[in-house]
C-alpha cells in the first residue's frame, strides 16, 4: 500500500471517447473508484481508477454545460465532487460519498473567481477539484471532515507550465493539489 495516497492498485484507460461508460462500470464491478479523469480537446480522456480508497458509491456526469443542477441533487443525496474535468466544451464530474467532506461549494465563472475564493478559504473551504473550458473555468472547494495540519493554499495562473515557481514552493513545503487547463486571462 501507498502511505502518501492510501491507494493498493490502479488501472488505467485512456480513451477516443470522453469517460467511457462501459469500462468506468467493468471497474466499479471489481471495486476500484474513479481517482482521477483529463480529458482532451479532441475528446478523448484518460480515467484512473484505485482501489484503497474511502469511497463507498460513485457517480459521473458527462454535460455540454456545468452540471449545476445534477451536483446540486447529488450533494442532498450524500455525494461530493472528488474529480473533475473537460474535453473541448464538454464537462465531466465523477461523485463520490464517504469523501472525507463535511461541505463544499462550486465557484464558475467566465474568469477566475478570485473573489469568490478568497472568501471561501477565510471560511475553512480549500480548492479539492479544477477544471476549465475554453470559456469557463470551474472551482470546488471543500471543507474537509478532519482538520489539515497545515491550512496553507494558493493559485497561480500562468500561460507556461511554473517550473520554478513550484520547485520554489516544495522547499516551503507547499505541494501541488490540482492543475487545469483552460483560457488565461490578465
Amino acid at each position: 500500500m501507498d502511505a502518501g495516497t492510501g491507494f493498493t492498485a490502479q488501472v488505467y484507460e485512456l480513451s477516443q471517447c470522453f469517460l467511457h461508460k462501459e469500462w468506468i462500470m467493468e471497474q466499479w464491478e471489481k471495486n476500484y473508484y474513479i481517482s482521477a479523469i483529463a480529458g482532451a480537446n479532441n475528446g478523448s480522456s484518460l480515467v484512473v481508477m484505485s482501489k484503497g480508497t474511502n469511497y463507498t458509491q460513485q457517480s459521473y456526469k458527462v454535460s455540454d454545460s456545468f452540471p449545476f443542477k445534477w451536483i446540486n441533487k447529488k450533494w442532498r443525496e450524500g455525494f461530493y465532487v472528488t474529480s473533475m474535468a473537460s474535453a473541448g466544451s464538454r464537462w465531466g464530474v465523477v461523485m463520490s460519498r464517504n469523501a472525507g467532506f463535511t461541505d463544499q461549494v462550486v465557484e464558475l465563472d467566465f474568469l477566475y473567481p478570485s473573489e469568490g475564493i478568497h472568501r471561501r478559504w477565510d471560511h475553512g473551504y480549500r480548492i479539492t477539484a479544477t477544471a476549465a473550458t475554453w470559456d469557463q473555468a470551474a472551482f470546488v472547494l471543500s471543507v474537509p471532515r478532519r482538520k489539515p495540519t497545515d491550512e496553507t493554499q494558493e493559485t497561480l495562473r500562468t500561460s507556461a507550465f511554473p517550473s520554478t515557481h513550484v520547485k520554489e514552493k516544495w522547499a516551503k513545503n507547499l505541494y501541488i493539489a490540482s492543475v487545469c487547463y483552460g483560457r488565461t486571462v490578465s
